[in-house]
């Protein structure tokens, strides 16, 4: 993944070579084989390069175009290529020595700012077009890569990660208390292009942010995420083939211009199986294998924790071309490199960060240049489909709803009462119902009242309308698969970057998400939701179109995700004594209280006891001390 970075001045003053150097330095781990940086004036770009593709080999960025009019500074890889070369008249002979960038000015070029509607692929890009006084910031339709901006009085400063920001003086080195607030409460909803940070925002994928000299700001939204006409009203055996086609094609387009070994973080499920048995057609051109990394058990484990060894062993011995390599957690807590992680994600910390740093180490070391995981499968062209039976009920498909209700209770042992409470009654009731019902079902009520965030600081949230009481603890139901993968869609497209980029990209790796390809998106929303399951199963569709390619016990197997880390609860329990002193060490601050309420820490750090509920909420209050912990290290506290 590489990293562009520059600034734009008001004020008529150039901009200052050194402003631009210190922006660079935060974003060297981006650099590694080139860095470079060009002033013109008002307007100075910077781009740190690291080659993952073969088009990467002749990058020179910032580039510049139009008789020295545009200057361009881009992350990306572009995987309509050749189709792009084809409309702008370029030769296939020149193609093949053509950086991406290149084609990018030149799409600029034919269609102005409309051109990232054009382009396929992940990028983000910079261009200024000195003739009309503008600058144009872009980003990938499902926001894969990032950028983020300060617009101020005098100048206008953007690069791939906030930190780079903070090297400007101007730029305010603030966090937004509203955040903070809803980091503790679990209620991210996105809120338009903030971030965590007072005055710096982030370009939502899909669009586009026009800046002029006169500080003119002009967004544009050119996608959203909808089914492709060309996809609509088809029958099974089209959704069959279009998916093995679409999420094929979007795997392949990720590999097969590689220079270095590709590296997955496989979970053993549905998602990440999918991408390591569509990845065999594409590396058996350039006999690559695809370094599989997994978090899982000791070998000789036999105890109750689920964890994905058997499912990826399996993957291993169905797909020849899997490198697999195992990560087994031996001590590390959430308070392993947590300052280091801090500073690599610029937000605070969502879970145990320390595993997805150990598998991307473990990737990097085994040669790779760019990582994927399954992340966007349940939201496309996996979903889970627990609700089918409802929603052949509510659509009047009775026969059909019959023959699969005897389906489920044959393929899953359910009892009849509780196949038609859990899978029909519960999912035709209201929203508020249905609110109350999976609250219940978890053992815990995700509430404010539940979390260690200070009442009166959530009071004042919720007064405010900075908080949504309905969005508290991922709590909303919907009866709806489909409005569910709207909504995570629509969300993650607003979410300023994606979730371990940064985390990768320490290890110089480029993090790339098959399933949130804008082809994989417009072809997973046009399946009918009759499609999510079948014959008892849910998962039909992927379970059919790669029949050959899944180990054949994929064919029965449930639907219950092995956890990200198998013993994340016992390594919370043994952690307890020192995140109840890191609870009483940070109550010390009494700046700290307006955020927290360390009262009800430390009450819930003292409770212990087995079951979901008590499982539920040591994870709260572990998120607590996280939170306390990343504020007081970003704002320099020195707690004793």
């Amino acid at each position: 993944m590489s990293a562009i970075f520059g600034v734009l001045r008001f004020d008529d003053a150039a901009v200052a070579r050194g402003d631009l150097e210190r922006m660079g330095n935060v974003l060297a781990h981006h650099a590694v084989h080139r860095r470079a940086i060009a002033v013109g004036g008002a307007v100075g770009f910077g781009h740190c390069l690291t080659r993952v593709n073969r088009e990467d080999r002749f990058e020179a960025q910032p580039l510049s175009g139009g008789n020295g009019r545009i200057m361009l500074v881009a992350d990306l890889r572009l995987d309509n290529r050749e189709g792009l070369a084809q409309t702008l008249g370029i030769a296939p002979a020149a193609l093949r020595d053509m950086p991406d960038s290149e084609l990018v000015l030149r799409a600029y070029g034919k269609w102005g700012g409309d051109c990232a509607s054009r382009l396929l692929g992940d990028f983000a890009f910079a261009l200024w077009d000195a003739a009309a006084g503008k600058l144009i910031l872009g980003r990938d339709h499902m926001g894969q890569r990032a950028v983020h901006y300060y617009l101020g009085p005098d100048f206008l400063a953007f690069a791939t990660e906030i930190k780079a920001l903070w090297a400007l003086a101007g730029v305010p080195r603030q966090l937004s208390v509203e955040h903070v607030g809803r980091y503790l409460m679990w209620e991210m909803r996105p809120r338009g292009s903030t971030t965590a940070y007072e005055s710096i925002r982030g370009i939502p994928g899909g669009s586009t942010l026009t800046v002029g000299l006169d500080r003119s700001v002009r967004a544009r939204r050119y996608w959203e995420p909808g089914p492709a006409p060309e996809h609509a009203g088809r029958d099974e055996a089209y959704y069959t083939q279009a998916y093995r086609d679409v999420l094929g094609e979007a795997v392949a387009c990720r590999l097969r211009r590689l220079l270095d070994p590709p590296a997955l973080c496989h979970g053993g499920g549905f998602d990440s199986s999918a991408i390591a048995g569509l990845a065999g057609p594409a590396l058996a051109e350039s006999g690559r294998k695809l370094i599989a990394v997994s978090c899982v058990m000791p070998e000789d484990y036999k105890g109750p924790l689920r964890h994905p060894r058997r499912w990826v062993e399996m993957c291993r011995r169905h797909m020849p071309h899997l490198d697999v390599r195992y990560f087994i957690r031996r001590g590390e807590t959430i308070f392993t490199d947590m300052e280091k992680l801090f500073h690599a994600s610029d937000y605070p910390m969502r879970g145990p960060n320390f595993l997805h740093d150990a598998m991307f180490g473990m990737a990097a070391t085994a040669g790779a240049r760019l990582v994927m995981d399954g992340i966007g499968g349940d939201d496309t062209i996996n979903p889970r489909g627990d609700g089918l039976l409802a929603h052949l009920l509510k659509t009047g498909r009775f026969g059909r709803f019959l023959r699969e209700f005897a389906a489920y209770r044959r393929a899953t042992g359910a009892t009849f009462l509780g196949t038609l409470k859990r899978q029909v009654v519960v999912r035709l009731l209201p929203a508020a119902t249905l609110r109350w019902w999976n609250v219940a079902r978890n053992g815990f009520r995700p509430s404010h009242a539940d979390m260690a965030i200070a009442p009166d600081f959530a009071a004042r949230l919720f007064a405010t309308g900075a908080a949504d009481r309905d969005e508290v603890g991922f709590a909303v139901v919907l009866p709806s698969l489909r409005e569910l993968s709207l909504r995570a869609l629509r969300r993650g497209i607003e979410w300023p970057r994606r979730r371990l980029t940064n985390e990768a990209a320490i290890h110089g790796l480029s993090m790339t998400r098959p399933f949130l390809d804008k082809r994989v998106v417009e072809l997973g929303l046009a399946v009918p939701e009759d499609l999510y399951g079948k014959n008892g199963r849910n998962r039909h569709l992927v379970r059919r179109a790669l029949a050959d390619l899944y180990p054949p016990e994929f064919q029965t197997r449930d639907n219950i995700a092995d956890p990200l880390l198998p013993d994340q609860i016992d390594m919370l329990r043994s952690e307890l004594p020192r995140l109840r002193a890191e609870a009483d060490r940070l109550s010390r601050d009494p700046a700290l209280a307006h955020y927290i309420d360390f009262g009800k820490l430390r009450r819930m750090l003292e409770e212990t006891g087995d079951g979901r509920r008590a499982a539920e909420r040591l994870t709260r209050a572990a998120r607590g001390v996280m939170a306390a912990r990343y504020i007081a290290w970003f704002e320099g506290r020195n707690i004793v």
